[in-house]
């Protein structure tokens, strides 16, 4: 006897494994005016993970928070372009506002 219901005959890895990554992007921010890239990416991530922003982990145990303010902030906004691994995602932030953040299998 199985517990498969009728047409499942692919093992969980397998159906896990099909799941396509995900890409949300807010391009809303303004870094030389009131937004701070350190603050706008935890809101991002928890937005976008479902989950609260005191649920993902500190900022500062992916990335210099410091350092990401100041070289988004301080470059020329077209150029500018960081990404880097965070709570389970990977994010790319860049000079014009923009943060992107992919979720799933890479």
């Amino acid at each position: 006897m199985s517990d498969r219901k009728r047409g499942d005959d692919r093992d969980e890895a397998e159906r896990n494994s099909t799941v396509a990554a995900e890409t949300v992007s807010f391009d809303h921010y303004d870094w030389h005016g009131g937004d701070t890239p350190s603050i706008a990416v935890p809101e991002a991530v928890a937005a976008v993970t479902n989950r609260s922003v005191t649920a993902v982990p500190p900022l500062q145990k992916a990335i210099d928070a410091d350092a990401l303010d100041v070289m988004v902030r301080s470059g020329d906004p077209s150029s500018v372009r960081v990404s880097f691994a965070y709570a389970g995602t990977e994010v790319t932030i860049t000079g014009d506002g923009r943060i992107e953040i992919a979720t799933g299998p890479a």
